[in-house]
């Protein structure tokens, strides 16, 4: 004897009382019952004597047919669209945005709360984040929520960057997220810049930088900002680089840099006069990183974070609307 529900010679599984899972009749109660009445398709099954394949057809054909519609009444603090945008144009697995504010640290504290979801949801107890430098990050460090049960461990992915530690230094963003974080903080003691390549190298090979190779070598997630190459950035009014650095790298195609690496409009990487000076986690091993996010607010953000993400290194991205809306007018393309 065949079940209630065989399949017919042209495809369609009739009911018991002989109609297609296609009846308008069927489609309708079917929908109400999943929607209205909220029963799972196994419970509809049950109830109609229809498999559960078939529920599921039915369901995709009262789409189909505009017998149900789906609407999400999102509140004035709804930007999924925006991230699902900008997640498809830019190939990301994830973007957050967060509402532009009048006052700066205002926003920074939105992106600090949706940075504080990305990163409970990505690090698990014993995972190795890696943090960049800058004006945002900071921000974000220090307006993070404590998670003590993240309990992961934080190490900078660049050298130090002075004798003196500031808030914008990779150390002290390191140290502020273990903190929030329940975890440890590294530091990586050894300068940023050096005096010529064959001492970048050798301080690179030498056993006593060993343990930040280690420790770059299995980080699960590495956070980053991103900077135009203007005199108005963090780099340039900490004295990190003079406004001459900055007009070399555009002059050599420069559009950003992030982490110390310099790149055009569409990604790439532009070699630069300091570029075998630095000592920082080195691409190659960056784009290794299960999850890299960055970071970036306001729509003057817009142009060297478009040159980031076409760079493909980036899989999650936290910003602002102004950001979000700037850069998606440009496009991806």
């Amino acid at each position: 004897m065949g079940s209630a529900a065989e399949q017919d010679s042209e495809g369609t599984v009739p009911t018991p009382e002989g109609r297609p899972e296609s009846s308008h009749t069927l489609l309708y109660k079917i929908a109400h019952l999943y929607y209205i009445e909220n029963l799972s398709q196994r419970e509809i099954a049950q109830k109609t004597r229809m498999s559960v394949a078939s529920v599921s057809r039915a369901l995709a054909r009262a789409r189909e047919l505009k017998i149900v519609s789906i609407s999400i009444q999102g509140g004035e603090d709804d930007f999924s669209q925006l991230e699902i945008e900008i997640e498809r144009s830019f190939r990301l697995s994830e973007c957050l945005v967060v509402p532009s504010y009048g006052r700066i640290e205002h926003t920074f504290q939105g992106m600090a709360a949706a940075a504080a979801d990305l990163l409970s949801r990505t690090l698990k107890p014993g995972a190795a984040l890696g943090v960049s430098w800058g004006d945002t990050l900071r921000a974000i460090g220090e307006s993070l929520p404590r998670m003590p049960g993240v309990r992961a461990d934080v190490i900078p992915v660049i050298g130090a960057l002075g004798w003196v530690e500031t808030g914008i230094y990779p150390n002290s963003i390191a140290r502020t997220f273990a903190q929030k974080m329940g975890g440890d903080s590294f530091l990586v003691n050894t300068p940023a810049f050096v005096d010529d390549p064959g001492t970048r190298k050798a301080l690179m090979e030498d056993s006593n930088f060993r343990p930040v190779r280690d420790l770059w070598s299995r980080l699960d997630m590495a956070f980053l900002g991103v900077s135009a190459l203007t005199v108005d950035s963090s780099m340039c009014r900490s004295g990190i680089f003079s406004e001459a650095d900055l007009a070399a790298m555009r002059e050599a195609g420069g559009e950003c840099i992030s982490n110390f690496v310099v790149f055009d409009g569409q990604g790439r990487m532009v070699p630069t006069s300091v570029s075998d000076r630095m000592v920082f986690l080195p691409l190659d091993d960056l784009r290794k990183v299960p999850t890299v996010a960055i970071a970036a607010a306001g729509s003057a953000k817009a142009e060297p974070l478009r040159a980031m993400l076409r760079s493909g290194i980036c899989s999650a991205l936290v910003t602002d609307t102004d950001c979000a809306r700037a850069l998606l007018s440009m496009g991806s393309s």
